[in-house]
Protein backbone atom coordinates (compact mmCIF):
# COMPACT_ATOMS: atom_id res chain seq x y z
CA UNK A 1 0.00 0.00 0.00
CA UNK A 2 1.36 3.39 -1.00
CA UNK A 3 1.18 5.83 1.85
CA UNK A 4 -0.21 9.35 1.62
CA UNK A 5 2.58 11.89 1.80
CA UNK A 6 1.42 14.17 4.60
CA UNK A 7 3.28 17.46 5.10
CA UNK A 8 2.73 19.23 8.40
CA UNK A 9 3.80 22.83 9.00
CA UNK A 10 4.86 23.12 12.62
CA UNK A 11 5.23 26.69 13.83
CA UNK A 12 4.31 29.19 16.46
CA UNK A 13 1.61 31.73 15.64
CA UNK A 14 2.57 34.66 13.41
CA UNK A 15 5.51 32.79 11.88
CA UNK A 16 4.46 32.90 8.23
CA UNK A 17 2.69 29.54 7.96
CA UNK A 18 -0.10 30.97 5.77
CA UNK A 19 2.43 32.43 3.33
CA UNK A 20 4.22 29.08 3.18
CA UNK A 21 0.89 27.29 2.62
CA UNK A 22 0.07 29.55 -0.33
CA UNK A 23 3.49 29.03 -1.89
CA UNK A 24 3.50 25.25 -1.50
CA UNK A 25 -0.15 25.12 -2.58
CA UNK A 26 0.83 26.37 -6.06
CA UNK A 27 2.54 23.03 -6.72
CA UNK A 28 0.19 20.86 -8.83
CA UNK A 29 0.78 17.75 -6.71
CA UNK A 30 0.07 19.46 -3.38
CA UNK A 31 -3.46 19.77 -1.98
CA UNK A 32 -4.26 21.88 1.05
CA UNK A 33 -7.02 23.62 2.97
CA UNK A 34 -4.49 25.34 5.21
CA UNK A 35 -5.27 24.59 8.85
CA UNK A 36 -6.92 21.17 8.75
CA UNK A 37 -7.63 21.46 12.48
CA UNK A 38 -10.33 24.09 11.78
CA UNK A 39 -12.23 22.16 9.12
CA UNK A 40 -14.82 20.68 11.51
CA UNK A 41 -15.46 23.98 13.26
CA UNK A 42 -16.03 25.95 10.07
CA UNK A 43 -17.87 23.21 8.16
CA UNK A 44 -20.03 21.68 10.88
CA UNK A 45 -20.25 24.33 13.62
CA UNK A 46 -20.34 27.74 11.92
CA UNK A 47 -20.95 30.54 14.40
CA UNK A 48 -23.18 33.06 12.64
CA UNK A 49 -21.70 35.87 14.74
CA UNK A 50 -18.13 34.89 13.85
CA UNK A 51 -18.38 33.73 10.26
CA UNK A 52 -14.94 33.14 8.80
CA UNK A 53 -14.09 33.53 5.14
CA UNK A 54 -12.18 31.13 2.90
CA UNK A 55 -9.28 32.53 0.90
CA UNK A 56 -11.53 32.24 -2.18
CA UNK A 57 -13.58 35.10 -0.69
CA UNK A 58 -16.68 33.16 0.36
CA UNK A 59 -17.70 32.19 3.91
CA UNK A 60 -16.60 28.64 4.59
CA UNK A 61 -20.16 27.31 4.84
CA UNK A 62 -20.87 28.78 1.36
CA UNK A 63 -17.60 27.70 -0.27
CA UNK A 64 -18.32 25.05 -2.92
CA UNK A 65 -14.92 23.46 -2.38
CA UNK A 66 -15.31 23.03 1.37
CA UNK A 67 -18.91 21.84 0.94
CA UNK A 68 -17.84 19.23 -1.62
CA UNK A 69 -15.25 17.92 0.83
CA UNK A 70 -17.86 17.83 3.58
CA UNK A 71 -20.36 15.96 1.37
CA UNK A 72 -17.84 13.30 0.37
CA UNK A 73 -16.64 12.95 3.94
CA UNK A 74 -20.18 12.39 5.25
CA UNK A 75 -20.68 9.66 2.67
CA UNK A 76 -17.94 7.67 4.40
CA UNK A 77 -18.25 8.75 8.05
CA UNK A 78 -21.00 8.14 10.59
CA UNK A 79 -21.07 11.37 12.58
CA UNK A 80 -22.88 9.58 15.40
CA UNK A 81 -19.47 8.13 16.28
CA UNK A 82 -18.12 11.62 17.05
CA UNK A 83 -19.22 13.65 20.05
CA UNK A 84 -16.17 15.92 20.04
CA UNK A 85 -14.27 17.98 17.46
CA UNK A 86 -12.34 15.33 15.50
CA UNK A 87 -10.09 17.68 13.54
CA UNK A 88 -8.79 19.06 16.84
CA UNK A 89 -8.27 15.48 18.08
CA UNK A 90 -10.44 16.27 21.13
CA UNK A 91 -10.95 13.24 23.35
CA UNK A 92 -13.51 14.97 25.60
CA UNK A 93 -15.74 18.05 25.39
CA UNK A 94 -14.62 19.37 28.77
CA UNK A 95 -11.42 21.34 28.13
CA UNK A 96 -9.79 20.36 31.43
CA UNK A 97 -10.62 16.66 31.08
CA UNK A 98 -9.51 16.78 27.46
CA UNK A 99 -6.19 18.37 28.39
CA UNK A 100 -5.57 15.74 31.07
CA UNK A 101 -6.49 12.89 28.72
CA UNK A 102 -4.34 14.25 25.90
CA UNK A 103 -1.33 14.76 28.16
CA UNK A 104 -1.72 11.23 29.55
CA UNK A 105 -1.88 9.74 26.06
CA UNK A 106 1.07 11.80 24.86
CA UNK A 107 3.21 10.85 27.88
CA UNK A 108 2.49 7.17 27.31
CA UNK A 109 3.27 7.41 23.59
CA UNK A 110 6.50 9.36 24.08
CA UNK A 111 7.69 6.85 26.68
CA UNK A 112 6.86 3.99 24.31
CA UNK A 113 4.37 2.30 26.60
CA UNK A 114 2.68 -0.48 24.62
CA UNK A 115 -0.86 0.21 25.81
CA UNK A 116 -1.58 3.92 25.84
CA UNK A 117 -5.04 5.00 27.07
CA UNK A 118 -8.12 5.92 25.04
CA UNK A 119 -7.08 3.69 22.15
CA UNK A 120 -10.56 3.34 20.62
CA UNK A 121 -11.32 7.06 20.78
CA UNK A 122 -7.98 7.95 19.30
CA UNK A 123 -8.42 5.38 16.53
CA UNK A 124 -11.78 6.95 15.56
CA UNK A 125 -10.27 10.44 15.51
CA UNK A 126 -7.39 9.22 13.35
CA UNK A 127 -9.84 7.53 10.97
CA UNK A 128 -11.85 10.74 10.57
CA UNK A 129 -8.76 12.77 9.70
CA UNK A 130 -7.38 10.13 7.34
CA UNK A 131 -10.65 10.03 5.39
CA UNK A 132 -10.82 13.84 5.35
CA UNK A 133 -7.35 13.97 3.80
CA UNK A 134 -8.23 11.27 1.27
CA UNK A 135 -11.29 13.20 0.12
CA UNK A 136 -9.37 16.47 -0.19
CA UNK A 137 -6.80 14.71 -2.36
CA UNK A 138 -9.54 13.04 -4.43
CA UNK A 139 -11.28 16.35 -5.12
CA UNK A 140 -8.08 18.24 -5.91
CA UNK A 141 -6.37 15.44 -7.79
CA UNK A 142 -3.29 15.88 -5.63
CA UNK A 143 -0.94 13.28 -4.21
CA UNK A 144 0.58 15.22 -1.31
CA UNK A 145 -1.45 16.74 1.52
CA UNK A 146 -0.30 19.94 3.22
CA UNK A 147 -1.54 20.78 6.71
CA UNK A 148 -0.67 24.12 8.33
CA UNK A 149 -2.30 23.41 11.70
CA UNK A 150 0.96 24.52 13.40
CA UNK A 151 0.52 22.98 16.85
CA UNK A 152 2.88 20.23 18.02
CA UNK A 153 -0.04 18.65 19.90
CA UNK A 154 -1.44 17.05 16.73
CA UNK A 155 1.78 15.35 15.69
CA UNK A 156 1.55 12.46 18.21
CA UNK A 157 -1.92 11.64 16.87
CA UNK A 158 -0.89 11.93 13.22
CA UNK A 159 2.14 9.71 13.87
CA UNK A 160 -0.26 6.86 14.68
CA UNK A 161 -1.99 6.83 11.27
CA UNK A 162 -0.33 3.97 9.37
CA UNK A 163 -1.61 5.14 5.98
CA UNK A 164 0.39 8.38 5.99
CA UNK A 165 4.05 9.23 5.47
CA UNK A 166 4.37 12.13 7.90
CA UNK A 167 6.93 14.84 7.15
CA UNK A 168 7.23 18.04 9.13
CA UNK A 169 8.41 21.47 8.04
CA UNK A 170 9.39 23.21 11.26
CA UNK A 171 8.94 26.89 10.46
CA UNK A 172 10.63 29.28 12.90
CA UNK A 173 11.00 33.02 13.14
CA UNK A 174 13.52 35.34 14.77
CA UNK A 175 12.53 35.29 18.48
CA UNK A 176 12.61 39.09 18.64
CA UNK A 177 10.01 39.26 15.87
CA UNK A 178 8.04 36.41 17.41
CA UNK A 179 7.91 38.08 20.83
CA UNK A 180 6.88 41.38 19.26
CA UNK A 181 3.92 39.66 17.57
CA UNK A 182 2.98 37.76 20.73
CA UNK A 183 2.85 40.97 22.77
CA UNK A 184 0.12 42.33 20.48
CA UNK A 185 -2.27 39.53 21.34
CA UNK A 186 -1.35 38.48 24.89
CA UNK A 187 -1.04 40.20 28.25
CA UNK A 188 2.51 39.03 28.75
CA UNK A 189 5.64 40.80 29.79
CA UNK A 190 8.55 40.66 27.34
CA UNK A 191 10.26 38.14 29.62
CA UNK A 192 7.15 35.92 29.74
CA UNK A 193 6.75 36.04 25.96
CA UNK A 194 10.41 35.13 25.44
CA UNK A 195 10.15 32.29 27.95
CA UNK A 196 7.03 30.96 26.20
CA UNK A 197 8.88 31.04 22.86
CA UNK A 198 11.74 29.06 24.38
CA UNK A 199 9.44 26.51 26.07
CA UNK A 200 7.67 25.87 22.80
CA UNK A 201 10.95 25.36 20.96
CA UNK A 202 12.11 22.85 23.59
CA UNK A 203 8.79 21.01 23.49
CA UNK A 204 8.76 20.81 19.70
CA UNK A 205 12.30 19.46 19.58
CA UNK A 206 11.60 16.84 22.25
CA UNK A 207 8.48 15.46 20.58
CA UNK A 208 10.01 15.38 17.10
CA UNK A 209 13.08 13.62 18.50
CA UNK A 210 11.23 11.08 20.65
CA UNK A 211 8.83 10.15 17.86
CA UNK A 212 11.63 10.23 15.27
CA UNK A 213 9.62 12.43 12.93
CA UNK A 214 11.22 13.22 9.58
CA UNK A 215 11.49 17.01 9.56
CA UNK A 216 13.21 19.97 7.95
CA UNK A 217 13.88 23.37 9.56
CA UNK A 218 12.90 26.55 7.74
CA UNK A 219 13.41 30.14 8.89
CA UNK A 220 10.71 32.65 7.97
CA UNK A 221 13.35 35.28 7.25
CA UNK A 222 15.26 32.92 4.97
CA UNK A 223 12.05 32.11 3.10
CA UNK A 224 11.39 35.82 2.51
CA UNK A 225 14.97 36.67 1.56
CA UNK A 226 15.65 33.71 -0.73
CA UNK A 227 12.27 32.18 -1.67
CA UNK A 228 13.50 30.32 -4.77
CA UNK A 229 16.33 28.67 -2.89
CA UNK A 230 14.22 27.69 0.14
CA UNK A 231 11.27 26.45 -1.92
CA UNK A 232 13.56 24.26 -4.03
CA UNK A 233 15.11 22.82 -0.86
CA UNK A 234 11.70 22.10 0.71
CA UNK A 235 10.31 20.45 -2.42
CA UNK A 236 13.36 18.19 -2.62
CA UNK A 237 12.71 17.24 1.02
CA UNK A 238 9.18 16.32 -0.06
CA UNK A 239 10.41 14.34 -3.10
CA UNK A 240 8.67 16.73 -5.46
CA UNK A 241 9.76 18.58 -8.59
CA UNK A 242 11.62 21.61 -7.13
CA UNK A 243 10.57 23.79 -10.06
CA UNK A 244 6.88 22.92 -10.02
CA UNK A 245 5.58 25.91 -8.09
CA UNK A 246 4.97 29.63 -8.50
CA UNK A 247 6.05 32.57 -6.36
CA UNK A 248 2.95 34.36 -7.68
CA UNK A 249 0.80 32.62 -5.08
CA UNK A 250 -2.28 34.78 -5.73
CA UNK A 251 -2.41 33.80 -9.39
CA UNK A 252 -4.62 30.78 -8.69
CA UNK A 253 -7.61 30.40 -6.41
CA UNK A 254 -6.85 28.49 -3.24
CA UNK A 255 -9.18 27.44 -0.42
CA UNK A 256 -7.09 28.04 2.68
CA UNK A 257 -7.80 28.59 6.34
CA UNK A 258 -5.13 30.62 8.12
CA UNK A 259 -4.10 34.18 8.92
CA UNK A 260 -7.03 36.44 7.98
CA UNK A 261 -5.14 39.40 6.51
CA UNK A 262 -2.76 37.13 4.63
CA UNK A 263 -5.53 34.94 3.18
CA UNK A 264 -7.69 37.82 1.99
CA UNK A 265 -4.99 40.38 1.24
CA UNK A 266 -3.91 41.58 -2.19
CA UNK A 267 -0.16 41.80 -1.61
CA UNK A 268 1.68 39.66 -4.16
CA UNK A 269 5.24 40.36 -3.10
CA UNK A 270 7.01 38.21 -0.52
CA UNK A 271 8.07 40.75 2.08
CA UNK A 272 9.81 40.09 5.40
CA UNK A 273 7.99 41.76 8.29
CA UNK A 274 10.43 43.59 10.56
CA UNK A 275 8.15 45.76 12.74
CA UNK A 276 9.93 44.48 15.83
CA UNK A 277 12.88 46.75 15.05
CA UNK A 278 10.68 49.82 15.56
CA UNK A 279 8.30 48.44 18.20
CA UNK A 280 10.77 46.97 20.70
CA UNK A 281 13.01 49.13 22.86
CA UNK A 282 16.73 48.32 23.25
CA UNK A 283 15.99 47.12 26.78
CA UNK A 284 13.25 44.76 25.58
CA UNK A 285 15.54 43.40 22.88
CA UNK A 286 18.23 42.71 25.49
CA UNK A 287 15.72 40.75 27.59
CA UNK A 288 14.69 38.61 24.61
CA UNK A 289 18.28 37.99 23.57
CA UNK A 290 19.21 37.01 27.14
CA UNK A 291 16.37 34.49 27.48
CA UNK A 292 16.93 33.00 24.01
CA UNK A 293 20.74 33.17 23.87
CA UNK A 294 20.96 29.40 23.26
CA UNK A 295 19.01 29.84 20.01
CA UNK A 296 21.30 32.21 18.13
CA UNK A 297 20.97 30.13 14.96
CA UNK A 298 17.35 31.27 14.74
CA UNK A 299 18.26 34.96 14.70
CA UNK A 300 18.07 36.78 11.38
CA UNK A 301 20.74 39.43 11.22
CA UNK A 302 20.77 42.25 8.75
Amino acid sequence: MQKIRYVYILSQRYSGSTLLSFLLGTHPRISTIGERRKFFKHSFLPDEEKIRTCSCGKPFHQCEHWNAIKKNLLARIDMADYSTNPTEFNLFENIYLNRLATETFKWALLHKLPFWPFRKKIARLCTFNRILVEEILNIDGGSVFLDSSKTIEHIPFLSLIPEIDLRVIWLTRDPRAQVNSALKYNRWSVHEAAQNWKKEMVKNAEILDRLQINHSLLGYEQLCRAPEQEMARLLKFLDLDPTGYSLNFRQQTQHIMGNYSMRLGKEVNIMERTEWRDNLSPGQIRVIESVTRDYRSHYAEG
